[in-house]
């Protein structure tokens, strides 16, 4: 277990500096009752599903399952009731996984760095998400749900490749919200 010494702010919950521990395997937790798991990362375990231990962690607040080779994420993700922060970046998701819409506290996610091709419009049922990572993914349809968000804040669409046509379209589709995009290309729409 290693003590969190650097939090950012869209990352973590004021109540996870609180708590302060970020566990960095399932083999750490053992001794620990799991309702005092509150941030449990599992980035960079060649993980090709989510170990259903994982669920039984009641209280967790941040998951970070970045770096791995997951494809998919179960419906039991559902029962992470408290779950406000989740990484699944660089992942080899190639359809949104609509099983996050489960979770209703989500505030940050992250799915950088997939093979993510539209945003369904099921994302509307996320209501309290204020940042989403959509870096380095090549989404060509960014659906109705995210514009219905009331509390978005931030978009990250760094990473692909977007001619200033086709950013100014997808700022008029998500007016309000805060976009980082690269500089647009020169390519062809």
């Amino acid at each position: 277990m290693r003590s969190v010494i650097f939090l950012s702010a869209l990352f973590l919950s004021q109540a996870f500096v609180s708590y302060g521990q970020e566990y960095i395997s399932l083999k750490e937790t053992i001794s620990i009752p799991s309702d005092s798991v509150f941030y449990l990362s599992l980035s960079r375990k060649k993980l090709t599903e989510v170990p259903s231990k994982v669920y039984s962690f009641k209280n967790l607040i941040g998951l970070d399952l970045s770096k791995n080779r997951l494809t998919k994420i179960p419906d039991s993700i559902s029962s992470l009731l408290f779950l406000e922060s989740l990484n699944l970046s660089k992942n080899k998701f190639e359809i949104f996984p609509n099983q996050i819409i489960q979770l209703k506290n989500l505030k940050t996610l992250k799915l950088g760095r997939n093979i993510l091709g539209y945003i369904p419009k099921a994302i509307e049922y996320c209501p309290k998400l204020e940042y989403l990572d959509l870096y380095d993914n090549p989404i060509s349809d960014f659906g109705e749900g995210l514009a219905s968000l009331k509390t978005l804040k931030t978009v990250d669409l760094r990473g692909m490749m977007y001619n200033s046509k086709t950013q100014e379209s997808i700022r008029k589709q998500l007016m309000g919200i805060h976009l980082l995009f690269d500089a647009p290309c020169n390519c062809i729409d």
